[in-house]
């Protein structure tokens, strides 16, 4: 059994060397791929989302601005925090009364059904 085992990594391994075996791998991979990856960057997701109200409420209700999440990323999250589980980068949306988290999801289309949005209202003294 462990044989087999052996083998077939090294299969696996060997065609994931090559570009075209590759691709056609992780397409035939992506059905049992993608509810993993799903649910990894929804907790992702969920866990920026908590910093940051922990953040605004720390600091007298201010959020980052569009231009500072990724560097407000980059201070409190080793390795790529900023990138979902398809390397594209969270997209930030900063409201009134709210705040969004986007990630594109698997097709890395903006507005289709598959993204995933983490909305959490402000919880800071001003706004």
């Amino acid at each position: 059994m462990g044989r087999i085992l052996l083998v077939l990594a090294l299969a696996l391994a060997a065609a994931f060397y090559f570009e075209g075996s590759r691709n056609r791998i992780l397409e035939l991979g992506k059905p049992v791929l993608d509810p993993y990856l799903v649910m990894a960057t929804r907790s992702e997701m969920e866990k920026i989302g908590q910093d940051l109200q922990l953040y605004e409420r720390e600091n007298f209700g201010r959020l980052p601005d569009r231009n500072g999440f990724a560097e407000w990323l980059e201070q409190n999250y080793s390795g790529n925090a900023g990138i979902d589980s398809w390397g594209a980068p969270y997209e930030y949306t900063l409201l009134r009364e709210t705040f969004e988290i986007r990630s594109l999801g698997p097709d890395g289309v903006r507005s289709t059904q598959d993204d995933l949005v983490e909305s959490r209202p402000r919880t800071g003294n001003a706004r």
